[in-house]
């Protein structure tokens, strides 16, 4: 299991055995290089960890437990989370500042606390085994099938959810004996038996915002946050750089990165396909903050060349392609000996940047007089919706985007037409093969009910929330957490061992912003309206003006119309479908007629195409493939307790 893992720690492996116990963990040295080995112990050896990630506020939360009379013998933030809940108990969540999985075992009690950090930033998987007994947890999926009893049957309703919403729900997962501690939750484990909890949640309740206070008083206090959260972010032992993708978000992080340290190194992607490049913003913002640059370009064979191994990282079927870009750039931050990145992620969901906000926030208003000849063409305001020089497909897009302006009470009205998109595409799977058939109970896999169950999870009190706060709940939810995050962020940049980092995402800064009156965050149909104004003189005008561009990269293009195409093709050929069973033969084969016709690829087909292909590619590497363990770094920590803790760990119960 531990080799599995290598590339998320190459610098030193830890083990911890006992009686019915093994902890292991893999080491990516930021912080206290020298004495952070895992697992550790509290001075007394009464609570051992394994833990993934930073508390990033551990310098003040270790000065608060040392006057309350806590030993330290390292410099970690591992050793502030022993002592944190020693002194706290599992309410130190709520003090911690970072992101994180780890597993802590309290041996005088034998319990033990698993848990995620708010946001989900870091993964962490578990698989109840057959026994009764067992528990295996790892921070990737890969590691758990390294135990020969860990089931590879796929989770149809994982599949259906990935096609649907582009993420898996819940707890689910590609396979279904193994199952994901969600983003917010923790787990407690005692006498054999678990229970999963969520202990934080995202709450936009009306009562929390102050509708009173002046602009440029949150100008402000966004500035002075969000500066906070970058120096904290920049506690490390490593030297630390930051992404520079042209947009508003990174030039921010950038900008103020670069104010108290000098000589920051930054990274970026440029495209060949010129419809996806953004070089000009990036060598702009470069220039101006005489950072020490470097850009990585991006080719379609690239794309094609690194999908698989994105697949073997991601471990889920996607969507997009998008990864794989990441991946890359990761590759070349590691090559230029930097382990911490600092990146834009999460602004655009706490400060609303997304068309999909503006497109909610017109469709309400539309919905006000639903025969109106002029309210619908505000969506022509909003970047790739409607086509203004087409009147036949503008008509199209007027009916897309009519649809159900009756339902605007429902929770996830603002995510309705989305999930109806991927609902579409779900005859792609074969009825004959237990994916679009039943989830095995009998119930179908292809109904609309899917958006009324999961309408029904949202938090209590969801429908006080202003519009723009529930459709920031569902971005939040599903594509920051499960992908943006994940197979966008902690996968792709540890691939190559790298550690993503995220302002926007700091505890503080979320508080802030779920204060503000939506207006500030959404002003008209100006996004982000308040990071804008925050930064207006700090920043080039052609940064602060620029629209919203959302990050893609070529799908079909890379995949089918790249020079890599017959790896593509063999893998969805008419054989190739057949054996895999995840999909209807003729479905495929009409998809492929469609991509073929020109470059011109519909979104919906370009998403088609990279679902059904990563799912078979997930299908290779994981259902069928073998699992082969990389070589272990240099083993510094290795505890053996088993005749210490006999009476401990009765046999009877393992984890």
């Amino acid at each position: 299991m531990m080799g599995m893992l290598t590339h998320r720690g190459p610098d030193e492996a830890g083990l911890l055995l006992s009686q019915g116990l093994a902890l292991g963990h893999l080491r990516l040295s930021i912080v206290d290089l020298w004495s952070g080995q895992q697992p550790m112990s509290s001075h007394d050896e009464k609570f051992w960890v394994v833990f993934n990630g930073e508390i990033f506020n551990y310098p003040e939360l270790r000065n608060e437990l040392e006057s309350k009379g806590h030993i330290f013998r390292t410099r970690s933030d591992t050793e502030v989370l022993i002592n944190g809940y020693r002194e706290w108990g599992i309410e130190a969540l709520h003090r911690f500042n970072g992101q994180w999985a780890f597993c802590l075992w309290d041996r005088a009690e034998n319990s033990f606390l698993l848990a995620r950090d708010r946001w989900g930033v870091r993964p962490l998987f578990y698989a109840p085994l057959a026994d009764g007994r067992t528990l295996a947890f790892a921070s990737e999926l890969k590691a758990l099938l390294a135990d020969e009893r860990v089931s590879r049957a796929w989770c149809p309703e994982a599949l259906r959810d990935v096609f649907v919403c582009w993420v898996s729900e819940s707890s689910r997962t590609p396979l279904r004996s193994i199952h994901q501690l969600p983003a917010g939750h923790c787990m407690t484990v005692r006498a054999g038996e678990f229970q999963v909890r969520q202990w934080w949640s995202l709450d936009y309740a009306p009562d929390h915002v102050e509708w009173d206070r002046p602009v440029e008083e949150w100008c402000e206090s966004l500035r002075h946050t969000l500066q906070q959260a970058c120096e904290i972010r920049m506690r490390a032992d490593v030297p630390v750089g930051a992404y520079l993708s042209g947009g508003l978000d990174s030039s921010v992080i950038a900008f103020l990165l670069r104010q108290s340290h000098p000589g920051m190194q930054t990274f970026s992607m440029t495209f060949a396909d010129p419809g996806y490049d953004e070089s000009p913003f990036q060598e702009l913002m470069a220039s101006r903050l005489g950072t020490r640059h470097t850009a990585v370009r991006i080719t379609r064979q690239s794309i094609a060349e690194h999908f698989e191994r994105v697949i073997w990282h991601t471990e889920t079927p996607l969507y997009r392609t998008a990864a794989a870009p990441m991946m890359r750039l990761s590759e070349e931050v590691r090559s230029s000996s930097i382990k911490v990145v600092l990146t834009g992620e999460g602004a655009d969901e706490l400060l609303g940047g997304y068309d999909q906000f503006k497109e909610d926030k017109i469709r309400r208003f539309w919905a006000c007089r639903p025969d109106s000849a002029w309210r619908k063409r505000l969506l022509e305001r909003v970047a790739n919706t409607v086509p203004r020089t087409n009147s036949r497909s503008r008509a199209f897009w007027y009916a897309f985007y009519g649809q159900g302006l009756d339902q605007t009470e429902r929770p996830g009205f603002s995510h309705h037409l989305r999930w109806r998109n991927g609902l579409s595409l779900l005859p792609l799977l074969s009825p004959g093969s237990g994916q679009s058939g039943t989830d095995g109970t009998g119930a179908p896999l292809l109904s609309h009910d899917w958006i009324a169950e999961i309408e029904g999870t949202v938090p209590s009190g969801f429908n006080q929330w202003s519009p723009l706060s529930k459709a920031q709940y569902w971005e939040t939810r599903q594509l920051l957490s499960g992908y943006l995050l994940s197979s966008q962020g902690d996968r792709m940049s540890m691939a190559h061992s790298v550690e993503g980092r995220y302002p926007f995402l700091d505890v503080r800064l979320y508080e802030l912003a779920r204060r503000m009156p939506p207006a500030l965050k959404l002003r008209a149909l100006t996004e982000k309206f308040i990071l804008r104004k925050a930064f207006a003189t700090d920043l080039p005008a052609e940064i602060t003006r620029r629209r919203k561009n959302p990050y893609r990269a070529p799908d079909a293009l890379a995949l089918y119309h790249g020079p890599l195409k017959e790896r593509l093709l063999d893998s969805l050929s008419a054989s190739g479908v057949k054996r895999r069973g995840l999909f209807d033969e003729m479905a495929i084969e009409k998809l492929l007629v469609r991509v073929s016709s020109d470059n011109e690829v519909s979104a919906r087909d370009n998403m088609a195409l990279v679902l059904a292909y990563s799912s078979h590619l997930f299908h290779d590497l994981f259902v069928e493939g073998c699992i082969h363990p990389g070589k272990l770094p240099p083993v510094r920590s290795h505890v053996d307790l088993r005749v210490a803790s006999a009476e401990v760990l009765p046999t009877r119960t393992r984890s």
